[in-house]
Protein backbone atom coordinates (compact mmCIF):
# COMPACT_ATOMS: atom_id res chain seq x y z
CA UNK A 1 0.00 0.00 0.00
CA UNK A 2 1.23 3.60 -0.91
CA UNK A 3 1.86 6.09 1.60
CA UNK A 4 3.32 9.12 1.72
CA UNK A 5 6.85 9.05 3.67
CA UNK A 6 8.32 12.89 4.43
CA UNK A 7 12.49 12.77 4.98
CA UNK A 8 14.82 15.06 6.44
CA UNK A 9 18.07 15.47 5.02
CA UNK A 10 17.43 14.18 2.00
CA UNK A 11 20.59 16.10 0.61
CA UNK A 12 22.74 13.59 2.57
CA UNK A 13 23.80 10.57 1.18
CA UNK A 14 22.24 8.04 3.41
CA UNK A 15 19.57 10.00 2.81
CA UNK A 16 19.54 9.25 -0.51
CA UNK A 17 20.04 5.03 -0.29
CA UNK A 18 16.80 5.30 2.21
CA UNK A 19 14.61 6.77 -1.09
CA UNK A 20 15.96 5.12 -3.31
CA UNK A 21 14.67 1.88 -1.07
CA UNK A 22 11.49 3.55 -0.21
CA UNK A 23 10.29 5.45 -3.58
CA UNK A 24 9.09 2.74 -5.59
CA UNK A 25 5.75 1.86 -3.15
CA UNK A 26 5.82 5.20 -1.45
CA UNK A 27 5.25 8.71 -2.52
CA UNK A 28 8.70 10.76 -0.92
CA UNK A 29 8.41 14.32 0.51
CA UNK A 30 12.41 15.40 0.82
CA UNK A 31 12.92 17.84 3.29
CA UNK A 32 16.32 19.81 3.77
CA UNK A 33 17.71 22.45 5.57
CA UNK A 34 20.86 22.71 2.45
CA UNK A 35 20.09 22.32 -1.20
CA UNK A 36 20.49 19.41 -3.17
CA UNK A 37 23.82 18.81 -4.93
CA UNK A 38 23.49 19.92 -8.38
CA UNK A 39 22.92 17.52 -11.36
CA UNK A 40 21.05 14.98 -8.29
CA UNK A 41 17.73 13.98 -9.00
CA UNK A 42 15.14 13.10 -6.47
CA UNK A 43 12.27 10.96 -6.62
CA UNK A 44 9.67 12.72 -5.10
CA UNK A 45 8.96 16.41 -4.22
CA UNK A 46 11.86 18.88 -2.32
CA UNK A 47 11.66 21.59 0.07
CA UNK A 48 14.90 23.77 0.85
CA UNK A 49 13.53 24.81 4.65
CA UNK A 50 14.85 25.00 8.16
CA UNK A 51 13.64 22.65 10.44
CA UNK A 52 12.32 25.60 12.91
CA UNK A 53 10.44 27.55 9.89
CA UNK A 54 7.01 28.63 9.57
CA UNK A 55 6.65 26.50 5.93
CA UNK A 56 7.27 23.19 7.99
CA UNK A 57 3.90 23.12 9.09
CA UNK A 58 2.70 24.34 5.31
CA UNK A 59 4.51 21.30 4.43
CA UNK A 60 2.54 19.04 7.04
CA UNK A 61 -0.28 20.41 6.09
CA UNK A 62 -0.46 19.93 2.23
CA UNK A 63 0.88 16.40 2.73
CA UNK A 64 0.53 14.86 5.56
CA UNK A 65 3.02 12.31 5.61
CA UNK A 66 1.75 9.14 7.41
CA UNK A 67 5.70 8.42 7.70
CA UNK A 68 8.31 10.73 9.09
CA UNK A 69 11.82 9.78 8.92
CA UNK A 70 14.07 12.33 10.27
CA UNK A 71 17.95 11.99 9.06
CA UNK A 72 18.56 15.24 9.24
CA UNK A 73 20.69 15.87 12.44
CA UNK A 74 23.44 18.70 11.53
CA UNK A 75 27.14 17.52 13.01
CA UNK A 76 29.56 19.27 14.21
CA UNK A 77 32.06 18.33 10.90
CA UNK A 78 29.43 20.19 8.64
CA UNK A 79 28.26 23.84 11.07
CA UNK A 80 30.61 24.62 13.23
CA UNK A 81 28.25 27.11 14.40
CA UNK A 82 26.99 25.72 17.72
CA UNK A 83 23.40 28.12 18.28
CA UNK A 84 22.85 27.47 14.35
CA UNK A 85 23.15 23.10 15.27
CA UNK A 86 21.14 23.44 18.47
CA UNK A 87 18.28 25.49 16.88
CA UNK A 88 18.07 22.55 14.07
CA UNK A 89 18.81 19.72 15.95
CA UNK A 90 17.07 20.45 19.05
CA UNK A 91 14.19 22.73 18.19
CA UNK A 92 13.56 21.74 15.18
CA UNK A 93 13.14 18.54 16.11
CA UNK A 94 10.38 19.24 18.31
CA UNK A 95 9.04 21.06 16.02
CA UNK A 96 8.87 18.23 13.48
CA UNK A 97 7.79 15.71 16.09
CA UNK A 98 4.83 18.43 17.09
CA UNK A 99 3.80 18.55 13.34
CA UNK A 100 3.85 14.78 13.04
CA UNK A 101 1.75 14.80 16.02
CA UNK A 102 -0.90 17.22 14.87
CA UNK A 103 -1.03 16.36 11.29
CA UNK A 104 -2.10 12.54 12.25
CA UNK A 105 1.39 10.49 11.19
CA UNK A 106 1.01 6.92 12.51
CA UNK A 107 4.83 6.15 12.71
CA UNK A 108 8.18 8.67 13.35
CA UNK A 109 12.25 7.38 12.85
CA UNK A 110 14.63 9.38 14.25
CA UNK A 111 18.11 8.38 13.75
CA UNK A 112 20.54 9.57 16.24
CA UNK A 113 23.91 8.48 17.01
CA UNK A 114 25.77 6.24 19.46
CA UNK A 115 27.63 8.87 20.09
CA UNK A 116 25.06 9.97 22.85
CA UNK A 117 26.58 7.58 25.00
CA UNK A 118 30.09 9.37 25.52
CA UNK A 119 33.73 7.63 24.87
CA UNK A 120 34.93 6.86 28.38
CA UNK A 121 37.82 4.25 29.54
CA UNK A 122 35.00 2.71 31.87
CA UNK A 123 32.86 1.93 29.30
CA UNK A 124 31.51 -1.74 29.12
CA UNK A 125 31.69 -3.76 25.75
CA UNK A 126 28.11 -4.39 24.53
CA UNK A 127 26.58 -0.87 25.69
CA UNK A 128 22.56 -0.95 25.78
CA UNK A 129 20.02 0.94 25.09
CA UNK A 130 19.52 2.20 28.57
CA UNK A 131 22.86 3.26 28.93
CA UNK A 132 23.09 6.68 30.34
CA UNK A 133 23.83 9.37 27.80
CA UNK A 134 26.96 10.81 29.34
CA UNK A 135 28.39 12.48 25.74
CA UNK A 136 27.83 16.37 26.97
CA UNK A 137 28.90 15.52 30.38
CA UNK A 138 32.52 14.53 29.07
CA UNK A 139 32.11 16.89 25.37
CA UNK A 140 29.71 19.59 25.57
CA UNK A 141 30.13 20.23 22.19
CA UNK A 142 27.56 16.94 21.76
CA UNK A 143 24.54 18.50 23.79
CA UNK A 144 22.54 18.97 20.92
CA UNK A 145 22.94 15.28 19.67
CA UNK A 146 22.10 14.39 23.00
CA UNK A 147 18.88 16.80 23.33
CA UNK A 148 17.67 15.72 19.96
CA UNK A 149 17.93 12.15 21.60
CA UNK A 150 15.98 13.30 24.41
CA UNK A 151 13.31 15.04 22.44
CA UNK A 152 12.77 11.77 20.41
CA UNK A 153 12.78 9.74 23.41
CA UNK A 154 10.56 11.90 25.59
CA UNK A 155 7.60 12.11 22.47
CA UNK A 156 8.26 8.36 22.18
CA UNK A 157 7.04 7.48 25.85
CA UNK A 158 4.26 10.62 25.67
CA UNK A 159 2.34 10.02 22.80
CA UNK A 160 1.85 6.02 22.35
CA UNK A 161 -0.38 6.57 19.47
CA UNK A 162 1.85 7.63 17.01
CA UNK A 163 4.49 4.59 16.98
CA UNK A 164 8.51 5.99 17.09
CA UNK A 165 11.30 4.40 16.86
CA UNK A 166 14.82 6.29 17.75
CA UNK A 167 17.80 4.58 16.15
CA UNK A 168 21.26 4.77 17.67
CA UNK A 169 23.82 3.63 15.13
CA UNK A 170 27.41 2.78 15.32
CA UNK A 171 29.82 4.60 12.53
CA UNK A 172 28.25 4.75 9.15
CA UNK A 173 30.53 3.90 6.08
CA UNK A 174 29.78 3.59 2.12
CA UNK A 175 31.44 4.67 -1.12
CA UNK A 176 28.72 7.13 -1.24
CA UNK A 177 29.03 9.16 2.13
CA UNK A 178 30.91 11.84 2.82
CA UNK A 179 30.65 11.59 6.34
CA UNK A 180 34.15 11.90 8.94
CA UNK A 181 34.45 8.23 8.97
CA UNK A 182 33.91 7.08 5.66
CA UNK A 183 36.45 9.94 4.74
CA UNK A 184 39.03 8.59 7.26
CA UNK A 185 38.97 5.02 5.78
CA UNK A 186 38.86 5.90 1.93
CA UNK A 187 42.40 8.24 3.04
CA UNK A 188 45.80 6.58 1.96
CA UNK A 189 46.91 7.57 5.14
CA UNK A 190 44.68 7.26 8.66
CA UNK A 191 45.78 9.04 12.10
CA UNK A 192 46.12 6.39 15.29
CA UNK A 193 46.80 7.62 18.55
CA UNK A 194 50.48 5.91 19.71
CA UNK A 195 49.46 3.67 22.77
CA UNK A 196 45.33 2.87 21.72
CA UNK A 197 43.88 0.78 19.15
CA UNK A 198 39.96 0.90 20.19
CA UNK A 199 37.24 -1.28 19.15
CA UNK A 200 35.25 0.04 16.19
CA UNK A 201 32.04 -1.16 14.96
CA UNK A 202 31.09 -0.02 11.82
CA UNK A 203 27.60 -0.24 9.63
CA UNK A 204 27.71 -0.49 5.51
CA UNK A 205 25.54 2.48 4.29
CA UNK A 206 22.96 -0.10 3.03
CA UNK A 207 22.58 -2.44 5.95
CA UNK A 208 22.16 1.25 7.60
CA UNK A 209 19.27 2.27 4.89
CA UNK A 210 17.63 -1.11 5.21
CA UNK A 211 17.31 -1.09 9.28
CA UNK A 212 15.65 2.14 8.73
CA UNK A 213 13.29 1.01 5.85
CA UNK A 214 12.45 -2.33 8.46
CA UNK A 215 11.80 0.34 11.25
CA UNK A 216 9.21 1.60 9.00
CA UNK A 217 7.50 -1.29 8.05
CA UNK A 218 7.44 -2.80 10.97
CA UNK A 219 4.43 -1.82 14.47
CA UNK A 220 7.28 -2.17 16.87
CA UNK A 221 8.17 0.89 18.61
CA UNK A 222 11.47 2.19 20.88
CA UNK A 223 14.77 2.83 21.59
CA UNK A 224 17.46 0.19 19.68
CA UNK A 225 21.26 0.51 19.08
CA UNK A 226 22.06 -0.71 15.31
CA UNK A 227 25.46 -1.74 14.79
CA UNK A 228 27.22 -4.59 11.80
CA UNK A 229 28.77 -7.93 12.56
CA UNK A 230 30.97 -7.77 15.19
CA UNK A 231 33.86 -5.47 15.93
CA UNK A 232 37.74 -4.63 14.79
CA UNK A 233 40.69 -2.97 16.61
CA UNK A 234 41.04 0.25 14.68
CA UNK A 235 44.16 -0.70 13.31
CA UNK A 236 42.85 -3.48 10.93
CA UNK A 237 39.64 -1.01 10.32
CA UNK A 238 42.58 1.12 8.71
CA UNK A 239 44.40 -2.12 6.91
CA UNK A 240 41.16 -3.89 6.03
CA UNK A 241 40.34 -0.16 3.99
CA UNK A 242 43.51 -0.29 2.23
CA UNK A 243 45.30 2.68 4.29
CA UNK A 244 47.91 2.68 6.17
CA UNK A 245 48.27 3.93 10.01
CA UNK A 246 49.86 7.63 10.47
CA UNK A 247 50.60 7.24 14.31
CA UNK A 248 50.66 10.46 16.53
CA UNK A 249 51.67 11.07 19.81
CA UNK A 250 48.63 12.02 21.85
CA UNK A 251 50.05 15.17 23.19
CA UNK A 252 49.99 16.56 19.72
CA UNK A 253 47.29 14.98 18.42
CA UNK A 254 44.75 17.56 19.87
CA UNK A 255 46.37 20.37 18.90
CA UNK A 256 47.01 19.14 15.34
CA UNK A 257 43.18 17.95 15.33
CA UNK A 258 42.03 21.36 16.52
CA UNK A 259 43.95 23.49 13.67
CA UNK A 260 42.86 20.65 11.04
CA UNK A 261 39.06 20.85 12.69
CA UNK A 262 38.76 24.73 11.79
CA UNK A 263 40.07 24.61 8.73
CA UNK A 264 37.26 21.77 7.53
CA UNK A 265 40.00 19.14 6.78
CA UNK A 266 39.55 16.91 9.59
CA UNK A 267 36.59 15.53 12.47
CA UNK A 268 35.95 18.17 15.43
CA UNK A 269 38.58 17.69 18.46
CA UNK A 270 35.56 16.48 20.55
CA UNK A 271 35.45 12.88 19.01
CA UNK A 272 39.01 12.58 19.26
CA UNK A 273 38.04 10.20 22.35
CA UNK A 274 36.36 8.05 20.60
CA UNK A 275 39.96 6.55 18.86
CA UNK A 276 41.19 6.19 22.44
CA UNK A 277 37.91 4.31 24.14
CA UNK A 278 36.45 1.73 23.33
CA UNK A 279 32.24 2.74 22.76
CA UNK A 280 30.84 -1.05 21.66
CA UNK A 281 27.38 -1.24 21.62
CA UNK A 282 24.64 -4.01 21.45
CA UNK A 283 22.51 -3.99 18.73
CA UNK A 284 20.85 -7.39 20.30
CA UNK A 285 17.38 -5.69 21.01
CA UNK A 286 17.19 -4.61 17.46
CA UNK A 287 18.04 -7.98 15.83
CA UNK A 288 16.00 -9.78 17.76
CA UNK A 289 12.64 -7.59 17.31
CA UNK A 290 13.15 -6.39 13.91
CA UNK A 291 14.62 -9.45 11.96
CA UNK A 292 17.51 -7.68 10.90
Amino acid sequence: MSRTILITGVSGALARVVTELLSPNNEIVGVDVRPLPPGRPFEGEFHCVRYTQRKMTEIFRRHKPEVVIHLGRIRGSQVHSSSYRYNQNVLGTRNLLDLSLKNGAKRVVVMSTYHVYGAHQHNHVGITEDHPLRASQIFPQLADAVELDHAATSCLWRYRRMGTVVLRPCNIVGPSLNNMMSRLLRARAVPRLLGYDPMMQLLHERDAARAISLAVESERWGIYNVAGEGAVPWSKAIKLAGARPAPIPHFMAYPLVGSLSALNLLFPTHLMDYFRYATVISDKAFRDDFGY
